[in-house]
C-alpha cells in the first residue's frame, strides 16, 4: 500500500503486539463485510469526549493490481485533529487485498453528534486515480456535566431575609497588624533615635511647666501667717525637681552641699534668707527674692538638660 503519511508504529512487542492484533482483526471483519472498492470508515467507539484522545479505522478491499493511497493528516478529517497513525501491511488473499490504517483523533468540538467521511485514491495502470469516500460514521459526544434546562428551575415565589452576622476577617486583621509593626519597626530603625530625644524634650518641657505652675502658686501664698509652711513647701517641691533633673540628691543634702553643688553666689543668700523664714518664723521683703533665685536657678538647670539632649541625642 502506497500512503502519504509516515508510518508510526512498528512490530511493539507484549501488550501493544497484542492491542495490535485485535485491532488488524477488527479491520479485516469490517472491510471483508463490505462491498470491494468502498472505504470502511468506523470508530472504535461510539462517544468520545473533548480533549480525549479515540480512534478511527480506515480500510479498503480491492484488486491486488491497484494502489491505494489514503488521506494525510493535514487535510480531510476536520473537525478532528490527528494525533498519531497506525499502519498495517496490505494482505492478499482470494477475495483481493486489504489496506488499513487506524487514525488516533482528538475533538474539541461542542456538537453532541460529529461525523467523519474520508477519501481514499486509487490509482490503476499507473496513471489513471479515482477517489472513493468512505461511508459516513457517527460518534456522540459524552457531557461530563449535565446541564439543567431553565424552563425547569422553579423560583420561589416568598423568601425571608437573613440578618448575617458580621465576622471579623481574622487574615485580613493579621496583615493589617504585620504591614503596621513593620512599618514603626523601619521609622524606629531609622529615626529611632531621633524620636526618643524628642520625647525626653518633651516630658522635660511639661515636668518644667508643672515646675513652675506649683512653685509661683506657693510662693504667690507666702504671708506674714504662713510664711514658715508655704517656705518651706516651697523649698521642698525645687529640691525634689533639681534632683529629678540633674540626678543629684538634693532632698538629702544639706544646705551647704547644696550650695557647694551648684556654685551659685546667689543660692547661698537665698537659702539661709529661707530657712530664717522656715525656722525662725521671720518673714520679710526679700523671702520672694529669695524665691524668685530658687525658680531663676530651676530655669537654668531646665536650660542646661535640654541643650544636653539636643547635642548628645539618646542612644
Amino acid at each position: 500500500m502506497s500512503s502519504r503519511f509516515y508510518k508510526t508504529t512498528e512490530g511493539i512487542p507484549g501488550r501493544a503486539g497484542r492491542r495490535r492484533a485485535c485491532l488488524l482483526m477488527v479491520l479485516f471483519l469490517l472491510a471483508f463485510s463490505v462491498p470491494a472498492q468502498t472505504p470502511k470508515g468506523v470508530f472504535i467507539s461510539d462517544t468520545v469526549e473533548i480533549g480525549k484522545p479515540f480512534q478511527y479505522s480506515l480500510s479498503l478491499l480491492h484488486r491486488p493490481a491497484a494502489d491505494v493511497l489514503f488521506p494525510d493528516t493535514a487535510r480531510f478529517f476536520a473537525p478532528f485533529l490527528v494525533r498519531d497513525i497506525s499502519i498495517f501491511s496490505t494482505r492478499t488473499n482470494a477475495k483481493g487485498s486489504l489496506d488499513s490504517a487506524v487514525y488516533t483523533l482528538v475533538s474539541f468540538e461542542t456538537s453532541p453528534m460529529q461525523t467523519l467521511r474520508v477519501p481514499v485514491i486509487l490509482i490503476r495502470n499507473g496513471t489513471d486515480s479515482v477517489s472513493v469516500f468512505s461511508n459516513t460514521d457517527t460518534v456522540r459526544l459524552r457531557e461530563r456535566i449535565q446541564s439543567r434546562r431553565l424552563d425547569t428551575l422553579r423560583l420561589s415565589t416568598y423568601t425571608d431575609v437573613v440578618t448575617l452576622r458580621q465576622q471579623m476577617n481574622y487574615p485580613l486583621l493579621f496583615v493589617i497588624l504585620l504591614g503596621t509593626l513593620g512599618g514603626v519597626g523601619i521609622v524606629f530603625l531609622f529615626f529611632g533615635r531621633d524620636i526618643r530625644t524628642r520625647i525626653l524634650r518633651y516630658r522635660l518641657h511639661r515636668q518644667h511647666l508643672d515646675f513652675h505652675r506649683s512653685f509661683n502658686r506657693m510662693a504667690r501664698s507666702i504671708g506674714p501667717e504662713t510664711a514658715h509652711e508655704e517656705a518651706g513647701r516651697a523649698v521642698v517641691l525645687w529640691k525634689e525637681y533639681m534632683e529629678w533633673l540633674e540626678g543629684k540628691p538634693y532632698t538629702s543634702l544639706t544646705t551647704r552641699e547644696i550650695v557647694e553643688s551648684v556654685r551659685d553666689n546667689r543660692l547661698a543668700d537665698a537659702l539661709k534668707e529661707i530657712d530664717g523664714v522656715v525656722y525662725g518664723g521671720v518673714y520679710s521683703d526679700q523671702t520672694q527674692q529669695s524665691l524668685r533665685v530658687l525658680s531663676e536657678l530651676a530655669d537654668i538647670a531646665y536650660y542646661r538638660r535640654s541643650v544636653q539632649l539636643l547635642n548628645n541625642p539618646m542612644p
